[in-house]
């Protein structure tokens, strides 16, 4: 099969070709197939055909990576089945239906990655991936496509086999993970009852286990009681040489070097991923030859770029004065890796079959970090739940709590809906009752068990989310976090009361802001000087001062500006008032209104009479031309 990731996306019904087309837009890959009752191609990697498409399919079969029909399953089985060969060869073959619902994966799922990129094509277009082979559909995840998608190369490979099928059959397995960010690798996927997950050998529960899948780079002596024909190893691509040597040396002699030195410390070669150096050894050819060999990847610096990083273990005065650097294997080690820290210091290492000497330094890519050294396994993310309509959130937002291993949302501001989209494995913590410490001992805990843990704040993160202070303490203990954005109440707002907030003319400012309260505002943000402006106020956490900002803002603006009091907007029990400036104060006391009520001033507010000279006719952009010179084009 050919190397290249090389797409056909074959369609014969208009929807077919429409899907199709969306799908080469969003991956920004693909060669489009169509009849040529479409008409001649008006659209770059877009080919059309005459006759039936099954004298077609046997050329692209043999000269694509992968064959995309847009076609029910049972007519794209007819027209590759004579075709079929082996599923060492045959491309990966997907079916994705015409409305773009379901994506199937009906051929070289595995070897030819069509598992893989049904995930891919579903995510582009929406769609949900249907895959059906035993090992992923049975256990959560296929073995064979880690090395597809990471480049993890299982040791010894005959054992893939037998766990595959171990996991197939439901016997109880172990996942041994010591390095990398958590299970990112499973795509948030729970693990089946049989399936238990560690950090180290150590925390695994005391169980029978058929067989142990362990991730890590290095070479394990301890092996936790297991017997080795019973452990599959998969060796991620972690490791960063960084190799000085002398000019000629050879490429047998600093192989031999690197593997025996990264041996000797206790490190699995097959987890080398990639060669850095001085960029006066780009033109090597031992150390090029050595990188070709086992498919590394090469980075060169300058002088310079390895002179700026601090704290080596082994500067040198004569590599200072030779090249001006003091060092080039730490250095160069440290930079392609993106670490702080080596895991070998440097080695002046000579090989029997050379005179010519190698100096050898080996780090940890940034993003394997160890995951049982104390540093943290999981991670926290935060996450902007919106005004209150769990519909509201984003798609990315509901991705992640449906994965969630934890969630903690306070229930006074989120509804307990958005935070029951989390499975059914997941707890849920409500934390409208607990101190900051607390909820902040509720993150890290969970975070340092590995755990995929949901931080669910009201609105938007940016906007009076109190999250500050949670991400200042995370930081302190070293926990990773995310922020997903979300829908903010002021936009909630302004789509319940059916406005936009920059009218022409009118309101081309929009202010979101607070009244004083407790906390103080900083002195240059009064209320008072904001309503100045006259732009469009929105005003949160202020109902229980609404004297006093009826005060502040009657001084620039008129008393019969438009107001707007929404109180839990887009929940169930919402209430939305419009009334007037000179009536703010006194509606809010009518309706007992205190908190989650946001306040919005400004002539925006309900109104809808001014045209933007977005619409004008003679207003012209990159896509749409003035209406008189339309006209003049016009055949």
């Amino acid at each position: 099969m050919n190397n290249r990731p090389m797409i056909a996306l074959i369609a014969v019904t208009g929807r077919g070709l429409d899907q199709a087309r969306c799908l080469r837009e969003r991956l920004r890959t693909g060669e489009i197939f169509r009849p040529d009752r479409y008409g001649p191609p008006s659209r770059g990697r877009e080919q059309s055909f005459d006759g039936p498409l099954s004298e077609r399919v046997p050329e692209l079969f043999a000269r694509f990576d992968h064959l995309v029909f847009f076609l029910a399953a049972g007519a794209a089985t007819r027209l590759i089945a004579s075709c079929l060969g082996s599923k060492t060869t045959d491309p990966g073959v997907i079916v994705v239906d015409e409305a773009g619902e379901f994506v199937v994966p009906i051929l070289s799922g595995h070897e030819g990655g069509a598992n893989s990129l049904a995930h891919r094509i579903a995510g582009a277009l929406g769609a949900t991936p249907v895959v059906t082979t035993g090992s992923e559909a049975g256990s959560g995840f296929s073995l064979p496509s880690l090395e597809d998608r990471f480049g993890w190369v299982p040791e010894p490979a005959a054992r893939l086999k037998p766990v595959a099928r171990a996991l197939l059959d439901h016997a109880p397995i172990a996942i041994v993970q010591e390095i990398g960010g958590g299970r990112t690798w499973l795509d948030g996927r729970p693990l089946p009852e049989h399936i238990s997950f560690a950090a180290s050998i150590g925390e695994l529960p005391h169980v029978h286990y058929e067989n142990v899948i362990w991730i890590t780079d290095r070479l394990v002596n301890d092996l936790g009681g297991f017997d080795e024909d019973r452990i599959l190893w998969q060796r991620p691509k972690s490791l960063v040489l960084g190799v000085g040597c002398e000019r000629g040396i050879s490429a047998d002699a600093l192989e031999e070097g690197i593997l025996r030195v990264v041996r000797e410390h206790g490190y699995s070669p097959t987890s080398i991923g990639a060669l850095a150096s001085l960029d006066l050894k780009a033109d090597e050819e031992g150390l090029l030859e050595v990188a070709n060999r086992h498919g590394w990847d090469s980075a060169f610096f300058t002088a310079e770029e390895l002179a700026v990083v601090q704290g080596l273990a082994n500067p040198s005065a004569v590599v200072q004065e030779c090249v001006g650097t003091p060092g080039v294997a730490e250095p160069a080690a440290l930079l392609a890796a993106g670490s702080d820290r080596l895991l070998v210091e440097k080695q002046v290492v000579a090989s029997p079959l050379s005179p010519k000497r190698m100096t050898i330094a080996l780090a940890r890519r940034s993003d394997y970090q160890e995951r049982a050294s104390g540093l943290c396994a999981g991670r926290v993310i935060f996450i902007g739940a919106g005004p209150g309509d769990p519909d509201l959130l984003t798609v990315k937002a509901d991705h992640e709590i449906r994965r969630a291993d934890v969630v903690v949302y306070a229930g006074s501001l989120v509804p307990e809906e958005v935070a029951r989209r989390a499975p059914a494995r997941a707890a849920l913590h409500d934390s409208a009752h607990l101190t900051l410490e607390e909820v902040a001992a509720i993150l890290i805990d969970a975070a340092r068990a590995g755990k995929r843990v949901v931080r669910l704040q009201s609105g938007d993160l940016s906007l009076y989310s109190a999250i500050q202070e949670q991400m200042t303490v995370l930081d302190e203990a070293g926990v990773p976090f995310d922020m997903i954005p979300g829908i903010s109440a002021y936009q909630a707002a302004a789509a319940a009361l059916k406005t936009e907030l920059t009218l022409p003319e009118l309101a081309q400012t929009i202010i979101l802001t607070r009244g004083e309260g407790t906390t103080k505002m900083p002195g240059a943000e009064s209320l008072a000087s904001l309503a100045e402006h006259r732009a469009t106020l929105c005003i949160f956490l202020s109902a229980r001062l609404g004297e006093k900002v009826q005060e502040q803002l009657s001084a620039a603006y008129p008393p019969d500006t438009p107001a707007a009091i929404l109180y839990r907007v887009s929940w169930p029990d919402e209430k939305i008032i419009v009334t007037t400036l000179a009536r703010l104060a006194a509606t809010i006391r009518e309706h007992r209104l205190t908190r989650t009520t946001l306040i919005m001033v400004g002539q925006a507010v309900g109104g809808r009479r001014n045209r933007s000279k977005l619409y004008d006719k003679d207003h012209a952009h990159l896509f749409r031309r003035r209406t008189h010179e339309a006209k003049d084009s016009a055949p």
